[in-house]
């Protein structure tokens, strides 16, 4: 109602007002005309020769107007015109009261009703018609102004005494429609107010119940759908309150329950004697998450149905009005999961013992190999040959020692380059006991696979064999560097370097045709790597590669 305007209220009330008027207006009518035409007959059968009966007829001249308004009650398409029409009726009324007064003999004996009559007629107008207050002065007013009118055409006003006694009770009655309309308006308006207040508290009920049940469809699909989706999970899901009693326990769960012996319905029971296996560290794991709100994650084993179980449990806080009310512990079985890992780890362990095996087989199996070249070295005195057993038995060497480290170390796919190139140093410089020769090496801690240590250790091999060859000469002193390190953004520099004679003027890798220099270049194109020699006060060779996703 606050939101309807003034003007729109009074229109509503001006129906409410005439419609709710419909049912009596048509009894009033009615009793009305029939009592105003059994009156004329009587009149007519009983008095047919009295004087006044001349004044009755006129006065039936009020009777199209009943007629009308009481016809146009019983008419459905007219009732939206009702207000109209009554006020055209009345308006008729005035006619009528004006046609009659200036007809009408003062001198007669009938006269006397005549003002009784228009009395009736606008108590009548004021009692009947449920027309706006404000039309119903206006006609009431055109009524009196057409009986003053006639009045004075008439000259009633000559008869003093009877005149102003005739417009008293005229006036009085006037001004009686006008309060007993008022009065009319005003009761209906509290009701109509009454009313409008009660439908509309009726449709707010109404909508409030509508909603509520609306609202509590959709708590009602939403729980279902939030336990239908509990209940399509895999895991174990169950909601225990603060004193430990369980609120909600989804289907798995009460299957497993179930196939264990544990009771069917566990809601409201205490979850440790519900539970048993359940330790009580898990259990005082749950209480703290009430007190913190914090999720809590952890892992659990127990035995359960004759089997060991592992799980692994996460404990979510349900909040509500910011305090934690209950907690849900969802739990899930990784018994197979755990059974898996436990297999893995073994065949892991199996495949590194089988790897170590293999590096320790191919290591043997290389030193079978070194050992037939030494044997059919050692049955030809020719020094040529005697040189070319000894580069090949250093070079099965190197690749020896890859096998060797691999064999001893406990992680197949990184190995120590360091490590690695000091041993291959030590045995070279052992197999060239004779040669005084320091050595001197720099060497970071690079982690590379065996796919970079292998070739890049036949690399160094040839490189430091060379050094020790050709170098010196005449047997001299001299110093042999090695210097390992990282450069940006993953990838290493080997140099190795010494002071000896230096190359011979002109000297170009690419143009070399000994197997040595054959078997640099083509390690270095399999490492996408690049090496620069330099001479000058000896030999310098910077081998570069500079991608290596195993650096550390």
């Amino acid at each position: 109602m606050e939101h309807t305007s003034r003007k729109e209220l009074d229109h509503e009330f001006q129906e409410y007002y005439l419609s709710s008027s419909v049912p009596s207006m048509k009894v009033g009518l009615t009793v009305t005309l029939l009592l105003f035409i059994s009156y004329a007959v009587n009149n007519r059968i009983l008095f047919s020769d009295s004087i006044e009966q001349q004044y009755f007829f006129r006065f039936g001249l009020i009777v199209p107007t009943l007629v009308v308004s009481l016809a146009v009650l019983f008419i459905t398409p007219l009732k939206k015109y009702l207000s109209l029409i009554f006020i055209l009726v009345n308006l008729f009324s005035c006619l009528a009261i004006y046609y009659v007064g200036v007809t009408s003999d003062i001198t007669s004996r009938g006269y006397n009703y005549y003002y009784a009559w228009v009395m009736l007629v606008m108590i009548g107008m004021h009692t009947f018609y449920r027309i706006r207050f404000r039309d119903l002065i206006i006609l009431n007013a055109l009524q009196f102004m057409a009986y003053f009118s006639a009045t004075l055409v008439n000259h009633s006003y000559s008869i003093s005494f009877l005149y102003f006694n005739h417009l008293f009770f005229v006036v009085s009655v006037t001004t009686l429609g006008f309060f007993i309309s008022y009065i009319f308006q005003s009761l209906n308006w509290k009701n109509f107010l009454h009313q409008k207040a009660l439908t509309e508290n009726y449709h707010r009920l109404i909508q409030e119940v509508k909603e509520r049940k609306e609202a509590q469809d959709e708590l009602a699909t939403s729980e279902r759908q939030y336990h239908e989706a509990l209940d399509s999970f895999p895991d174990w899901v169950i909601a225990v309150d603060r004193n430990m009693n369980i609120k909600m326990v989804n289907s798995p769960l009460k299957q497993v329950a179930a196939e264990a012996g544990l009771p069917g319905n566990l809601i409201g029971m205490n979850i440790e004697r519900s539970f048993p296996f359940i330790n009580k560290e898990e259990i005082d794991n749950v209480r703290a998450v009430f007190e913190t709100g914090r999720i809590s994650i952890g892992e659990l084993s127990f035995e359960f149905g004759g089997q060991q179980v592992f799980v692994e449990t996460r404990t979510l806080p349900m909040i509500r009005n910011n305090r934690v009310e209950q907690v849900m512990v969802v739990t899930r079985d990784r018994s197979r999961e755990k059974e898996i890992e436990a297999l893995k780890l073994k065949n892991a362990e199996t495949k590194e013992t089988m790897l170590k095996e293999i590096h320790h087989r191919v290591k043997n199996n290389l030193a079978i190999v070194i050992s037939l070249l030494s044997m059919q070295g050692s049955k030809n005195n020719d020094p040529e040959f005697q040189k070319l057993i000894r580069d090949i038995e250093l070079r099965i060497r190197s690749m020896a020692l890859i096998h060797e480290h691999l064999y001893r170390s406990e992680n197949f796919d990184k190995i120590p380059l360091s490590n690695y190139i000091q041993s291959l140093v030590s045995m070279i410089s052992s197999t060239f006991s004779g040669h005084n020769i320091s050595l001197k090496m720099e060497l970071e801690e690079i982690l590379v696979n065996i796919e970079t240590a292998l070739p890049l250790g036949l690399i160094t091999n040839e490189l430091l064999t060379n050094a020790y060859k050709y170098a010196y000469p005449d047997m001299s002193e001299g110093i042999v560097s090695l210097k390992l390190e990282t450069i940006d953004p993953d990838g290493f520099r080997l140099t190795v370097s010494d002071n000896g004679i230096g190359l011979p003027e002109g000297f170009d890798l690419r143009n070399q045709e000994t197997l040595g220099m054959f078997i640099i270049r083509l390690l270095i194109e399999q490492l996408d790597g690049s090496i620069n020699i330099t001479t000058g006060g000896g030999v310098s060779a910077c081998i570069t590669v500079p991608d290596c996703k195993y650096i550390n």
